[in-house]
């Protein structure tokens, strides 16, 4: 069995959901590299808007693709946004959770594509 050393992330769930069919795995790691970037850019628009309700929404629709992704650090920031933002009473937080996610992007893209040319 290959051992996965990654930092970012953590592909189980993906390789689960994709039953060993590496095609499935292909589609399913180009749907990642497209939805994270575009979704956490309205994230931050949102955000920065103050729509909590939308960027509430978009959070909790992102919970199924991070759950893909496997990085506990965005899984964790994107879940406290949602919470924050369905309260609505202190959302000062949400800046320092939006740049957790932010910050976390480059090297999490970085290992999927590593994965992702593996196939």
């Amino acid at each position: 069995m290959e051992v996965k050393i990654y930092n970012f992330i953590n592909l189980d769930y993906l390789d689960m959901m994709s039953d060993g069919d590496l095609e499935m795995k292909k589609v399913m790691l180009d749907m990642l590299f497209e939805e994270l970037p575009t979704e956490l850019a309205k994230m931050r628009e949102l955000a920065n808007a103050g729509d909590w309700k939308e960027l509430s929404s978009v959070a909790h629709k992102m919970k199924s693709t991070l759950s893909f992704v496997g990085c506990d650090e965005m899984t964790t920031a994107n879940n406290d946004i949602e919470s924050i933002c369905k309260d609505a009473d202190d959302t000062s937080m949400i800046p320092t959770k939006m740049e957790i996610l932010e910050n976390n992007l480059d090297n999490v893209m970085m290992e999927l594509k590593m994965e992702h040319a593996k196939l």
